[in-house]
Formats: structure tokens, sequence, C-alpha cells
């Protein structure tokens, strides 16, 4: 567990809570789209569909660089990812990160455009951000409970049932 309060990188969360780091990446793996939120300029939350790939230690929110969430991210870093149902079962439950982004190096962008899924001819009009994670959240059925399992880097991994 990571004693400091401070949002983390994903290699460091998978370091630190490796199972949940595990099935919440089979769920946000799932399915090629998230929900992302974001703050507009006046405060209020703006969802944007997006792709949200996690590999090389880092869960990469890439966007056209003058999209509005480019622009809500570059003003105010903190955003929200939601896992896109595949079906209203949930079968590997409902995954949410909180935390903030830090705008891509340019060594990042190498090493993103190297493991994108397709080719990216000109990433010049990207913006890319790396995620720094300061809550996660999985969400499943187990039988008759409901098991919330939440982590953040100062207080490690709690989990809950509910009846």
């Amino acid at each position: 567990m990571n004693a400091t309060s401070e949002p983390v990188s994903w290699e460091d969360f998978a370091a630190a809570c490796g199972g949940l780091a595990q099935r919440m990446q089979e769920r946000f793996e799932s399915h090629l789209h998230s929900v992302m939120a974001t703050i507009r300029v006046d405060g209020s939350p703006r969802m944007s569909g997006m792709e949200a790939p996690i590999r090389d230690g880092h869960l990469w929110l890439g966007m056209g660089g003058d999209s509005t969430k480019a622009a809500d991210l570059r003003r105010d870093p903190r955003f929200g990812l939601h896992s896109a149902p595949e079906s209203g079962e949930l079968q590997g439950g409902d995954a949410r990160i909180e935390g903030e982004v830090a705008p891509a190096s340019a060594a990042e962008l190498e090493t993103f455009l190297r493991g994108h899924h397709h080719e990216i001819e000109d990433a010049a009009p990207m913006a890319l951000f790396t995620a720094r994670i300061a809550r996660a959240v999985l969400v499943r059925v187990e039988g008759h409970h409901l098991v919330v399992e939440t982590w953040t880097p100062g207080s490690g991994r709690v989990e809950r049932r509910v009846a």
C-alpha cells in the first residue's frame, strides 16, 4: 500500500492491489468503449464515450486535441471513468476509476503509438493523457450479496458486502 493519498499510475495501483486491478482491467477490456466524465467550464459534468486502453503500466486517455473533453482536462485534470455495460447482468461487475490526468510525454506518446490496436498515422492532432488513480471501485453481485471493492492509495483495499 502507498502511504500517500496522491493519485498513482496504473502500474502502482496494480503493484499495490493486483487482484482488484486485474479484475478491473478485465472489466474495462470486456468492451471497446468506456464512459469518461470531465468537468465543463461551468462546473457541470460532461460525459463522453471513449477508448481507454490499459497497458505498459498506464491507463491511457487519448482523444482529439481540439475536442471539448481534451479542453476540459487541460483546464481541470480531474476525471471519472466508468466501464460500459455489455449486458444488463454485468457479470464482471461495474468498474469505476476516479483520478486526474497528466499530459503524456513524448516518450509515452511513442510507447502508446507502438502498442495501439490500429495504426495512427498522424498523432499531431491528438491529445494523450495518462491517468493517475485516486480511487478504484468494482461493484459486483455474488449470490445474494452486493460486493463493493474500493481502493485508494492512502487506505488500500476495502471490501464491503451488502445483503
